[in-house]
């Protein structure tokens, strides 16, 4: 690999040499040689890597659909960076899958596991806001209900601008075998600034059907209201999202 010098730079590839930008500078390198999608899929020396692609797809596959399974959660909220997280949370779990073989390791078999569960329950979905509140909250499954305690609207966090606060909780039933999932989803309550109840709680009626994980999850937004209507505060420590499982 060489740099390219001159007063003209180009990209192509002429008398067998390749000439490309690389990170913003000119290069040249001989053309050919490298990976080929035909020494990928038959090469015996490029087994790992068809092991690897393999158990990326599968990651990828679990990521595209639970993205889609928390929709209700996350609708409104902007992060570019989520998708990347996710699947590196993912690739995480399914390496904690100690039974199967190099390449048909799965998500479904990791998470089977306490270590897989507390990987997805430890999981920052909005970075801004990692926690709800700065008080005691939880899910209690026996009873389907999530509980908050020694709650104030200080601990809330109001962002600056935001009239009311909106807290929405489900529980969501999601396979990641088949991909499938299902939900289901308690009234959301509003939170003005001069709420002034300290201990409140709000019950999920039944669990979602189907097969599957069941993850209960919660949202915290805020919002603006302007001539009686509400609208949503994008992104930053505006929301807030937990996992518990």
């Amino acid at each position: 690999m060489a740099k390219q010098a001159g007063i003209v730079f180009f990209e192509g590839t002429l008398g067998g040499i390749n000439f490309y930008y690389r990170k913003g500078v000119p290069t040249a390198r001989r053309a050919g040689g490298g990976f080929t999608a035909k020494a990928i899929k038959t090469s015996p020396t490029m087994a790992r890597v068809r092991e690897s692609n393999s158990e990326f797809a599968g990651c990828s596959g679990v990521n595209k659909h639970f993205k889609l399974a928390i929709v209700p959660f996350t609708a409104g909220y902007k992060d570019g960076t989520l998708h990347s997280r996710l699947m590196r949370l993912f690739l995480g779990i399914k390496d904690l899958d100690l039974t199967s073989e190099r390449g048909k390791r799965k998500v479904s078999v990791g998470y089977a596991n306490d270590m897989g569960k507390g990987l997805l329950k430890a999981f920052v979905i909005c970075s801004a806001r990692p926690k709800l509140f700065d008080c005691v909250y939880g899910f209690d499954w026996d009873n389907l209900v999530f509980y908050v305690s020694q709650f104030s609207v200080a601990a809330a966090k109001f962002p600056k601008g935001a009239d009311v606060m909106e807290v929405v909780v489900g529980v969501v039933r999601f396979d990641f075998e088949t991909y499938a999932y299902s939900h289901t989803m308690a009234e959301p309550i509003l939170i003005g600034r001069d709420f002034d109840v300290t201990d409140f709680d709000f019950t999920v009626n039944g669990l979602p059907a189907g097969d599957g994980a069941l993850i209960a999850v919660t949202r915290v937004a805020f919002y603006q209201e302007v001539n009686g209507e509400r609208y949503v505060l994008p992104g930053g420590d505006g929301f807030g999202i937990s996992l518990f499982n």
